[in-house]
């Protein structure tokens, strides 16, 4: 008969070579079951400057604003055009938000 020690060292002895074996069949199988993963080419995004140019960011401002004040004219040529389709009185105060002024009693 053996003492514990030995019998624990065995254990872990016989695993180790175990889990050893293992890792050798996966090594060796790897390249005969799996074959290499197909690979996409990427796309590559190019790299743009961080730093934008005053004028160059101050044209681009100057373009949203005419794009902003030629949707705000629209607008209101089609409410125009809408109130009267509808038959709305244009004799109607608007108040300073550009609302209807109601006057309370």
């Amino acid at each position: 008969m053996s003492c514990p020690t030995c019998e624990v060292l065995r254990d872990q002895l016989a695993y180790s070579e175990k889990e050893r074996r293992e890792l050798l069949a996966q090594l060796l199988d790897k390249g005969k079951t799996e074959p290499p993963p197909e690979q996409k080419p990427e796309e590559f995004i190019p790299i743009t400057p961080q730093h934008v140019p005053w004028r160059v960011r101050q044209q681009l401002m100057e373009q949203e604003d005419r794009k902003a004040a030629e949707l705000l004219r629209q607008s209101a040529k089609d409410i125009a055009a809408l109130e009267q389709e509808l038959g709305v009185n244009k004799a109607v105060e608007r108040g300073p938000s550009g609302g209807v002024k109601v006057e309370v009693k």
